[in-house]
């Protein structure tokens, strides 16, 4: 890919573990919202995890058919 003249030549990337835990309880991060939690154990946030992915997908799914309520 082509940079932009006003493109710096280097880009720095990182990559953030998604759960994490604070004072004993499990957390996890979202793009969307804050962090979500807590929870007390890092299987049962990787589950609620999942559900909100579900949730996320349903949400987008709704908006892109025609004639969803909104």
């Amino acid at each position: 890919m082509k940079n932009r003249k006003d493109d710096s030549a280097k880009r720095c990337f990182f990559q953030t573990e998604r759960f994490f835990s604070a004072n004993k309880q499990w957390y996890f991060s979202t793009r969307e919202t804050a962090d979500q939690g807590p929870f007390d154990s890092r299987p049962t946030a990787e589950c609620e995890f999942g559900v909100y992915l579900k949730t996320q997908v349903g949400i987008r799914d709704n908006w892109d058919t025609p004639g969803a309520s909104r």
